[in-house]
């Protein structure tokens, strides 16, 4: 028990800092007051700062984390973002994603794609969406044991490690900020359900 109210300890710090994060992202962005960088600042390191923000737009990089239920895990990954394709409210979302849990961990690929629904207001804060894709899987399950006494004691893992392939089932909503809110279900494979917030840089 002690050990699965850790995992949702941290997961509930990792939600906390992923809420955080497009706030501190907003301060980060504020001008400073004499409306420009400060004059020691190599323009070297200008440079590499822009190619960087350059490249995180372009590409469409975003964060996410939450938790997985059924197994229990803490969940935190990274994904690009490739718009339009075929339409502009179609984007293909290719991603990694980690899972930490009591018992299982985990590592996927995911392929996914994104539809954001139709009808919603142009001044709407939220634009809710739907995806899908195929997600390759590797899920560790065990534990750890000891026996013997003394000096003979000794370590065993107990577990399997497994690769498969399954389906993610996407549902969510985005705010023009870039803050998303999203569940993710994965069938066949390594299934799981997960609650997810994250930030599109």
């Amino acid at each position: 028990m002690k050990r699965s109210n850790s995992a949702q300890l941290i997961g509930a710090a990792v939600i906390a800092w992923a809420i955080a994060l497009p706030a501190a992202a907003q301060q980060n962005e504020t001008p400073s007051g004499d409306g420009g960088r400060p004059s020691n600042v190599p323009a070297a390191a200008e440079q590499m700062e822009s190619d960087i923000a350059q490249g995180v737009r372009r590409f469409g990089i975003g964060v996410e984390a939450g938790i997985g239920l059924d197994p229990e895990l803490v969940v935190f990954g990274a994904h690009g973002t490739f718009a339009p394709v075929f339409s502009r409210r179609v984007a293909f979302r290719p991603g990694i994603e980690f899972g930490v849990g009591e018992v299982t961990t985990t590592f996927g690929v995911n392929l996914d794609v994104v539809y954001y629904l139709p009808g919603v207001p142009r001044v709407a804060a939220w634009s809710p969406y739907i995806g899908g894709g195929p997600t390759l899987g590797l899920s560790h399950r065990g534990f750890e044991a000891e026996t013997g006494t003394g000096l003979n004691r000794n370590r065993f893992d107990f577990g399997d490690t497994s690769f498969e392939g399954g389906m993610n089932f996407i549902t969510g909503v985005r705010r023009r900020n870039g803050t998303f809110f999203e569940m993710k279900a994965t069938a066949y494979g390594v299934s799981n359900v997960g609650l997810l917030v994250g930030f599109n840089f």
